[in-house]
């Protein structure tokens, strides 16, 4: 890529005179902010998205991996993964040869699908492995990545990884868009910062750098410090007894457990194994068996019900279920609460504009569509939204998938003012890093029961990781 720029009209620039390189057999991270300018550099070196001024030079052969997954949800996997590339049988698709290269290439790559799940009814974790094997079967030279490993469990994001080192060893140029600042040293070779549209700095040797000289580039300076936890006076808000929600397979089978006013008691465990049926059912989204106390008294009703008696959820997919991604901000910011005190015009503002000053929101105009926002604004939004109007408990559900570090160490910060301030806190996460800072306690779950539990004081990396891969 030579001076390569994307402006938009209304004199938006959002990539500036940027020079790369993505060199056979190599891993290049390109970091940054959100809204640095990196997933549209990213679609510029895919052919996506036509640059403005500069050259791109080399093969056309570039597969892209999206954060926001680009398939066709009511398709079985293999026909998202055969769509535009399909194997044919004389004239006829050839379904038992599609079939095949996903089971194929998923043994080959240790992403194993099924190819005849429904894209759906899959767990977040599993389209991502989806999004990649489409890719994969189109036998790219160079493949891009934005944000792979955001919604991954740690054996998960090894094996991604396994296979990445894989086809570079192959000759095939590698670069991933990325918040995960371990992850670059741990597996890039090089890296690049950008901020404002342009690359500020070059590491060429990542491994002789750290994540956090990374991050200041990021940032133009030092990482905000996370809240410190307060001692609170800890009194029962949520006792949760045999919760039975979901299906068979990635549902919750009589869970009980208790969240106390002023903690956050984080969820560990493979995605897949109960944490989105606890989540919807302590939302009120679907049908549960067992009881749900809230201070005393027993909850029941749906998603409104639950949002008047003070829950509120950070849901694990912003663009699907937590945005309404044409309307703006102002819009957004009342979401679940069109019946309250904030339905008049004014009051709606008043509470957007809380939201973009206290979550640091990067937007010129409340009325901007959240659409046109970046991933990690979007969140913002997401979880101010949640936290606003004095929640009693907080679901966060990947609270931080795919926003920087800056955006992370914001979001997370909130969270624990929140518990500070006498808020019950869930933390579904599937980054132990940030279930360890966050938590006052751990739960494990394995296929739908809790396993384990561990106290702040004895956290232990070892053991919780071998609990979620099912050892006793």
């Amino acid at each position: 890529m030579h001076g390569v720029g994307k402006t938009y009209p209304g004199d938006v620039v959002a990539v500036r005179d940027v020079d790369l390189e993505l060199r056979a057999g190599e891993i290049v991270a390109i970091c940054g902010e959100n809204g640095a300018g990196k997933t549209t550099l990213a679609t510029m070196a895919a052919r996506i998205l036509t640059p403005t001024t500069g050259t791109i030079e080399g093969t056309t052969r570039v597969g892209f991996v999206h954060q926001h997954f680009e398939l066709i949800d009511r398709m079985r996997v293999w026909e998202n993964v055969a769509l535009g590339n399909e194997p044919r049988r004389g004239l006829r698709l050839d379904r038992a040869a599609a079939r095949e290269r996903v089971r194929a290439l998923g043994n080959a790559n240790g992403m194993d699908v099924d190819p005849d799940a429904v894209v759906e009814t899959l767990p977040v974790g599993i389209a991502q492995r989806v999004e990649i094997l489409r890719e994969l079967a189109r036998e790219p030279e160079v493949l891009l990545l934005d944000e792979p490993t955001a919604v991954l469990a740690p054996s998960e994001i090894d094996a991604l990884f396994a296979t990445l080192r894989a086809l570079a060893a192959r000759g095939i140029a590698i670069a991933i868009v990325t918040h995960k600042l371990q992850e670059v040293i741990a597996h890039a070779h090089r890296a690049v910062v950008m901020r404002a549209g342009a690359i500020v700095a070059h590491f060429d040797d990542v491994a002789t750098t750290s994540a956090q000289e990374i991050a200041r580039a990021m940032v133009g300076g030092e990482i905000p410090a996370l809240a410190a936890h307060a001692p609170t006076a800890l009194v029962p808000r949520l006792i949760v007894r045999d919760l039975c929600a979901g299906d068979d397979a990635s549902g919750l089978r009589s869970a009980t457990f208790a969240v106390r006013a002023g903690e956050i008691v984080g969820f560990a465990g493979v995605e897949g194994n109960g944490q989105t049926a606890l989540a919807d059912a302590l939302g009120g989204v679907i049908p549960h068996r067992g009881t749900i106390e809230l201070d005393g008294a027993e909850l029941g009703g749906g998603p409104r019900a639950r949002i008047a008696a003070g829950v509120r959820t950070i849901a694990q997919d912003r663009r699907r279920e937590a945005l309404v991604l044409p309307w703006s901000i102002v819009d957004n910011a009342v979401l679940g609460d069109e019946r309250g005190p904030v339905f008049a015009r004014s009051a709606r503002r008043a509470r957007a504009k809380e939201i973009v000053e206290r979550f640091d929101v990067r937007t010129k105009s409340l009325d901007t569509a959240v659409d046109a926002l970046s991933g990690g604004n979007q969140q913002k939004v997401v979880v101010g939204r949640t936290l606003a109007n004095d929640p009693k408990v907080v679901i966060a559900y990947q609270p931080t998938r795919g926003i920087d570090v800056g955006a992370a160490a914001l979001v997370a910060s909130r969270l624990i003012e929140a518990r500070n301030g006498g808020v019950a806190v869930l933390l579904v996460s599937f980054e132990l890093d940030e279930l360890f800072a966050l938590s006052d306690r751990i739960l494990v779950l394995f296929r739908g029961e809790i396993v384990g539990e561990f106290a702040r004081d004895a956290f232990d990396r070892a053991r919780i990781g071998a609990l979620m891969a099912g050892a006793a």
